[in-house]
């Protein structure tokens, strides 16, 4: 809750690099509307899909959860039957936390690729999230339905129908298309996990900034290589031993004579009695005993 009152709206113009490779980025951006692309270290350009989050501080933590990509995938949208649909429908393209989006298109004949590198965990298929949405005009973007779809490295890939249902599992149409997956050759290997980040329009975001936030993560960092006892300054034990004096009762003996290396067991036993107070009340009363167990 914090953290989204922090956000302030922010509007990207044309051509404004949100973030940039090899440059510092101090801000986290929520994509709302609009239209960004990100290319990464190899050149490869993808279209950004709303509600993603942009920033180096992001694509770091995704890496760190995910690890860097292992393969190429490859989407081809060709046709679309959406029973649902009255406008203009897109395709998000979901994998992890890397979400990419498709054109907006006026008719069904998509005819479009879309290029995502991904990481593969075991095997040579993947399975990736299909989420069909339409475009309206000053209005939210309504979620047609989702769908998935299983890449795999065959060398001839069969277009496939993907069936798409909205939330309460009902069918609302289905996308041919074709899913191909590849291993990443070494040129196209990512080398890092930053990605410039440009507006192509006038574009819609929500910014978050964290460079108080990345302040603290350096200190917390640094502070466990350090034993915290070594860490806490001379002058604040003074003031807690001054303190201690100033609260030590008229009569008190430091430790009241126990010795604290060699501490003995300690038991209480309630007593029956009771003793009466300056107003006149009884208060319970309990006798402490020490037991010696060294013997």
């Amino acid at each position: 809750f914090s953290l989204i009152k922090s956000m302030k709206p922010y509007v990207a113009v044309p051509g404004e690099h949100l973030s940039e490779i090899g440059k510092e980025c101090n801000s986290l951006y929520m994509f709302q509307k609009g239209s960004v692309c990100t290319k990464d270290t190899t050149g490869a350009i993808a279209n950004v899909a709303e509600g993603a989050i942009i920033g180096h501080l992001a694509t770091s933590a995704s890496s760190k959860k995910e690890g860097l990509p292992t393969h190429q995938l490859q989407i081809e949208l060709i046709t679309a039957n959406l029973s649902r649909s009255k406008g203009n429908p897109y395709v998000i393209v979901e994998n992890g936390r890397s979400r990419c989006r498709s054109s907006i298109k006026n008719s069904r004949n998509w005819t479009e690729k879309i290029n995502m590198k991904v990481k593969v965990e075991n095997g040579k298929n993947h399975k990736t999230k299909i989420i069909v949405k339409e475009w309206r005009k000053r209005q939210n973007h309504a979620t047609i339905g989702r769908g998935e779809v299983l890449a795999s490295e065959s060398v001839s890939s069969d277009i496939v129908a993907c069936s798409i249902t909205d939330e309460r599992g009902k069918p609302t149409g289905s996308i041919e298309l074709r899913a191909r997956l590849t291993a990443l050759s070494e040129t196209k290997q990512i080398l890092g996990h930053e990605l410039t980040c440009t507006a192509l329009s006038f574009s819609h975001l929500y910014q978050l900034d964290v460079s108080d936030d990345q302040r603290l993560k350096d200190y917390i960092s640094r502070s466990t290589s350090l034993n915290i006892v070594d860490r806490i300054p001379i002058e604040t034990c003074d003031d807690m031993e001054e303190l201690e004096r100033e609260n030590e009762m008229p009569g008190d003996t430091p430790n009241n004579g126990v010795d604290w290396d060699n501490p003995v067991s300690l038991k209480s036993i309630p007593s029956t009695q009771n003793s009466v107070d300056g107003g006149g009340k009884r208060r319970s009363v309990f006798f402490l005993e020490w037991a010696d167990t060294t013997d």
